[in-house]
């Protein structure tokens, strides 16, 4: 099975190997969230769009996850 994500083209032949790259990219996703809200506190303005556009990544790599755990 072939997986495309942010234009990257990996490989899968297992469920298991697409989950841990799922979990991977959500964990990373709340890092950069989280670094965004606290540089944004310190400069004064926060990047709304950009949080926006993470939080719905997240919501759409979770509803593939669970997909896929059934």
């Amino acid at each position: 099975m072939q997986i495309t994500i942010k234009g990257i083209k990996i490989l899968c032949s297992r469920k298991k190997d697409h989950k841990e790259l799922l979990w991977k990219r959500i964990h990373e996703l709340r890092k950069e969230i989280v670094d965004m809200v606290l540089l944004g506190s310190l400069n004064g303005r926060i990047p709304v769009k950009l949080l926006k556009n993470n939080a719905m990544l997240i919501r759409k790599y979770s509803k593939r996850l669970k997909l896929l755990n059934y």
